[in-house]
């Protein structure tokens, strides 16, 4: 495993957890936050770009399908390039939609756990190299 594995392993993984405890501690400002951003086009498209980016930093640096973890920070970079762009080039409400579909709401502790979960695994990986 490269250092390079191993840094964004543990940066993914600390913004998952960090993310994770925002949406089971905070669930009324993430809530509030998902429905903002899902009904205003330009918050919308604002974060298309951002996911955007980090997938095109992930996958410019990272494209490593050696190891397990190499294999899931690469492929969590070319999520992140794919989501930009549908999100910055699917028709306005898209996200929405998708948020709509999801029922974040009503499953919010799932996503938060979810994202514990993976955030665990990647900060684990990551300072095990």
């Amino acid at each position: 495993m490269t250092p390079l594995t191993a840094f964004f392993a543990k940066f993914i993984g600390a913004y998952a957890l960090f993310a994770a405890a925002w949406l089971y501690f905070r669930r009324e400002a993430a809530v509030g936050l998902i429905e903002r951003i899902s009904h205003d086009p330009v918050f919308e498209s604002m974060i298309g770009v951002l996911r955007l980016v980090f997938g095109l930093a992930v996958i410019s640096a990272h494209n490593r399908w050696g190891g397990w973890l190499e294999a899931l920070v690469s492929a969590l970079g070319w999520i992140g390039l794919f989501s930009g762009l549908a999100t910055m080039f699917l028709p306005t409400g898209f996200l929405r939609r998708s948020v709509d579909w999801m029922q974040f709401k009503e499953k919010l502790p799932v996503y938060a756990l979810v994202s514990a979960l993976l955030g665990a695994v990647l900060l684990l990986g990551g300072l095990a190299a």
